[in-house]
C-alpha cells in the first residue's frame, strides 16, 4: 500500500491496517509536517525503511510489526566495512611481517638497524605492543583500548631507547655516533610500532562493524559473505607476505596469517558481544547501529504516548527523541540494537525492565529514569527503587510488595491494582494526579527498616489506604531533621505566599517527631506545582538561615563577646528556635486556633509525636515576622518564678525585679526583651535544683548581659542588672 493512500483512507476514518507493507514509505507528509495516525491498527505491518519522522502515533498498535532496514541498505553499509578492514589488514601484515622478519632474520636490516640484537629487540618490542593493544581490547573494549595504546606508546619510546643507548654503550664505549644510530633506530622502531597500534585498532573497529552488522541483520548469507570476505582477507595478507617480504622463510608468513586469523577471531568475539548489550563494546555496537539506522525505521521525535510494540521485531529503528509516554514494549525483539537517545530506552537496564517486565538481579535499579514507563502487571517485588522517577509511569496491577520506594517521584503514577503491601514510602513525592484507588495493600512502612508501619497492628480495611495518603496528596510535606528556625521559617513563608500566590498556602499542621525532627504540613491548591513549592522553600530556608545566623554573629561580635561564649549562645539560640512552643510567639497578629489530631483507629498505636493542627488563615504581618507575644512569653516566665515559692524566696524575689525591668525598658526591642524573659524563664527553672543547674545558669545570665550591652548607662536596666545579676549569681554559687 502507497502511503499516500494510506493516509487518505485514515483520513477518512478507516483504523485497520493490519499486515500491510509500508516499507520505504514516507509518512511524514509534503514541507515534512507531522502525520496523524493514532490509534491506527498496525499489527503485523511492514515498516522497514519507512519514516514516521514527528508523526502522531498516540495510541497507535505496532504489535509484531516488523522494524529495521532494508536489504538494499545493508549491502552497501556492510561491504563499505568490509573493504576498510582488508585494507588495514593489509597494512597490519605488513608491519607484522617487519617485525617478525626483525626478530627470525637479524640481517634483514629492515630498519636499518645496526646490529642483530637490537634488530630482535625492535621487532620483539613492536609485537608487544600490538599484543597489548588487542589484549586490552578484548578484555575492556576499545575505549579501554585507546588509553592501553597511549600507555604502549611511551612505554616503547622509553624501553627502545633505553636498549638502543645499553647496546651502543656495550659496543663502541662512548662512541657517540653510534649512540645516535642506536637512538635513532629506536625512535624509527617505535614509531613504526605506534603506526602499527593505530592500524590495529582501526582494524578492530573496522572487522568488529562488519561482523556487528552481520549479527544485527541475522541473515545466514549475509554472515557467511562476511566471514567469506574477512577469511578472503586473512588468505591474501598471508599470500602476500609469503613472496615479497621475505621470500626465503616459510615461517614468517604463517606467523602472519596465524596472528591475522586470531585478531579476526578476537573481532567476531567482540562482535558477538556488542550484539548483545556488554557494555565494553557499546562504541562498536553504536556506530553499527547508526550505521544501519540512517536506512532504517525512523520515529524521530514521533508522539509515541500510549503505542504499543509488543512482540515487535524492533532492530535499527531509530527511535531519538521520540515520546515514548506510557508506550508498552513488552517482549519486544532486539530492541536493544536501535538508536534510543534522548528517551528512557537509553539506559540498558531501563530497556530490558520495560521489555521483560522482570529484574535483573545484577543490576541495580537505585535511581533510574522511569518517567512515563509502561511497567504494566511487573514483577517488581523486594526491588530497591530508591529515588527513582516513576512520575508519570503505568504500575497498574505491578507487584511491588516490600519494594523500597524511598524518595521516588510518583507524580501522575498509576497505582491502580497494583500491591504495595509492606512496601516502604518515606518521603515519596505524589500529588492529587497520583492514581491510588484501588490499590492493594495489607500494611505499608513509612520509613526505611520497617519502621512505622501502618497500621501498627492487622491489616488496612477496605479504603484505609486511600485515605492515609488523601492528605498528602493536597499537601507539600517540609521535614527538618534538625530543628527549625522559625524566624527563617517565617520569612521564608511570606516570601513563598507572595511568589506563589495562586497556590494559595496554607500551613495545615506541625510535627515534632522527636530527636530534632519536625515536619511541618503546607496546604495548597491541587494544580499546584508541589515539587517547585518544596525546593523554592528549601532554597528560601537556607538562605534565611544563613544570614540570620551570620546576622547574630555579626551582633555579637560588636558587643565585644568572646568566642566560646559567641557559641554558646548561638547554641541557645537554635535550640531556642527549635523548640515547637516558639511557634506561638512568633505567629503574627490574626489569631490561630490550634487543635490536637488524632489518626484514625487504623493508624492508633505507640506514635508518640506531638501534632499541631492550624485552622484558619496563617498569615504574616507586614512587619518583622519575629514579633514576639510578650504577653503570652511573660506569663511562662511569671508561672516558672512561682514554681519556686518558699524553696528559694530570695531567688523568686530577685528574679521577679528582674522580670519587671525587662518588661519596663523601653530601650530593648521586642524581640529582645522576648530573649531576656527567655533567660530569666531557664534561671527560675534552674532554681529548682541551683547546685546542679550552675552551668545553665551562669548561660543565662550571660546571655542577659550581652543583651543589655547594648544600653547605655542611663537606661535603667543597665542599673538593675548590675546590682541583680550578681547577686543571683551569688545565689548559683557562681
Amino acid at each position: 500500500m502507497k502511503a499516500r493512500e494510506l493516509i487518505q483512507r485514515y483520513r477518512q476514518g478507516e483504523r485497520d491496517f493490519r499486515g500491510v507493507d509500508l516499507r520505504d514509505q514516507s509518512l511524514r507528509g509534503a514541507n515534512l509536517q507531522s502525520i496523524d495516525l493514532s490509534g491506527a491498527n498496525l499489527i503485523r505491518t511492514d515498516l522497514r525503511g519507512t519514516k514516521l519522522d514527528k508523526a502522531q502515533l498516540i495510541s497507535t498498535d505496532f504489535d509484531s510489526a516488523h522494524i529495521g532496514t532494508q536489504r538494499r541498505w545493508i549491502a552497501p553499509v556492510l561491504l563499505s566495512s568490509l573493504l576498510l578492514s582488508i585494507v588495514t589488514y593489509f597494512l597490519l601484515g605488513a608491519f607484522l611481517a617487519a617485525f617478525f622478519t626483525a626478530i627470525l632474520e637479524s640481517s634483514a636490516n629492515i630498519f636499518d638497524l645496526r646490529n642483530s640484537v637490537a634488530e630482535v629487540a625492535a621487532g620483539a618490542l613492536g609485537l608487544w605492543m600490538i599484543a597489548t593493544t588487542f589484549w586490552v581490547y578484548y578484555r575492556q573494549g576499545f575505549l579501554a583500548a585507546l588509553g592501553a595504546v597511549a600507555g604502549a606508546v611511551a612505554g616503547a619510546f622509553a624501553i627502545a631507547i633505553t636498549i638502543a643507548v645499553a647496546i651502543a654503550v656495550a659496543s663502541t664505549g662512548t662512541d657517540t655516533s653510534a649512540v645516535s644510530a642506536a637512538l635513532a633506530s629506536a625512535i624509527s622502531v617505535s614509531f613504526a610500532g605506534s603506526v602499527a597500534i593505530t592500524f590495529a585498532g582501526a582494524i578492530s573497529v573496522a572487522f568488529a562493524i562488519a561482523f556487528t552488522i552481520a549479527f544485527v541483520v541475522a541473515n545466514s548469507r549475509t554472515f557467511a559473505f562476511t566471514i567469506a570476505i574477512a577469511t578472503a582477507g586473512t588468505v591474501a595478507v598471508a599470500a602476500t607476505f609469503t613472496g615479497t617480504v621475505a621470500e626465503d622463510s616459510v615461517s614468517i608468513p604463517s606467523l602472519v596469517f596465524i596472528t591475522v586469523l586470531l585478531t579476526t577471531a578476537v573481532n567476531y568475539l567482540v562482535a558477538y558481544r556488542a550484539v548483545n548489550g556488554d557494555s565494553r563494546d557499546r562504541l562498536v555496537r553504536d556506530v553499527s547501529v547508526r550505521l544501519l539506522s540512517l536506512g532504517g525505521t525512523s520515529f524521530r521525535q514521533a508522539n509515541l504516548t500510549n503505542a504499543s510494540f509488543t512482540h515487535a521485531v524492533v532492530k535499527a529503528g531509530h527511535f531519538q527523541d521520540a515520546i515514548l509516554h506510557r508506550t508498552r514494549f513488552h517482549l519486544a525483539r532486539k530492541l536493544h540494537l536501535s538508536r534510543t537517545s534522548g528517551t528512557v530506552l537509553n539506559n540498558r537496564t531501563v530497556l530490558d525492565l520495560l521489555v521483560s517486565l522482570k529484574p535483573d538481579s545484577d543490576h541495580p535499579y537505585v535511581g533510574l529514569n522511569l518517567k512515563g514507563a509502561y511497567l504494566n502487571h511487573a514483577d517488581l517485588s523486594n526491588l530497591d527503587l530508591t529515588e527513582t522517577d516513576l512520575s508519570g509511569a503505568d504500575l497498574t496491577g505491578t507487584d511491588l510488595q516490600r519494594a523500597d520506594l524511598t524518595k521516588v517521584q510518583a507524580l501522575g503514577t498509576c497505582f491502580s491494582q497494583a500491591n504495595l503491601t509492606a512496601a516502604c514510602v518515606e518521603a515519596w513525592n505524589i500529588d492529587s494526579s497520583t492514581e491510588l484507588d484501588g490499590a492493594i495493600c495489607d500494611h505499608i512502612y513509612l520509613l526505611a527498616g520497617q519502621q512505622e508501619r501502618r497500621p501498627h497492628t492487622g491489616s488496612f480495611a477496605p479504603g484505609e489506604f486511600t485515605k492515609l495518603f488523601e492528605e498528602v496528596l493536597t499537601t507539600v510535606d517540609l521535614i527538618f531533621r534538625d530543628g527549625i528556625d522559625w524566624r527563617a521559617f517565617l520569612q521564608t513563608f511570606k516570601t513563598l505566599q507572595v511568589e506563589q500566590a495562586d497556590a494559595q498556602l496554607e500551613i495545615q499542621s506541625i510535627e515534632n517527631k522527636g530527636d530534632g525532627v519536625m515536619v511541618v504540613r503546607l496546604k495548597a491548591a491541587p494544580e499546584a506545582n508541589k515539587e517547585q513549592i518544596h525546593r523554592a522553600f528549601k532554597q528560601g530556608y537556607g538562605k534565611a538561615l544563613k544570614a540570620a545566623e551570620q546576622k547574630y554573629r555579626a551582633a555579637l561580635q560588636g558587643q565585644a563577646v568572646k568566642i566560646q561564649h559567641q557559641e554558646d549562645i548561638i547554641s541557645q539560640y537554635r535550640e531556642r528556635n527549635a523548640d515547637l512552643k516558639e511557634i506561638t510567639m512568633l505567629m503574627a497578629q490574626r489569631p490561630i486556633n490550634t487543635t490536637a489530631i488524632s489518626e484514625s483507629k487504623a493508624m492508633q498505636g505507640n506514635d508518640q509525636s506531638q501534632k499541631i493542627k492550624v485552622d484558619g488563615d496563617f498569615t504574616i504581618s507586614a512587619q518583622d515576622s519575629a514579633v514576639v507575644n510578650l504577653g503570652t512569653i511573660s506569663g511562662q516566665v511569671t508561672h516558672q518564678i512561682n514554681q519556686l515559692g518558699s524553696n528559694a524566696p530570695q531567688l523568686q524575689d530577685l528574679l521577679t525585679q528582674l522580670q519587671q525591668a525587662i518588661e519596663a525598658e523601653a530601650a530593648l526591642s521586642d524581640t529582645d526583651k522576648a530573649d531576656a524573659l527567655e533567660q530569666v524563664e531557664k534561671l527560675a527553672a534552674a532554681g529548682q535544683a541551683p547546685q546542679e543547674n550552675q552551668s545553665r545558669a551562669k548561660r543565662a545570665i550571660g546571655v542577659i548581659q550581652d543583651i543589655t550591652e547594648g544600653l547605655t548607662e542611663t537606661n535603667k536596666l543597665v542599673d538593675v542588672c548590675k546590682n541583680l545579676l550578681p547577686a543571683i549569681g551569688v545565689l548559683f554559687a557562681l
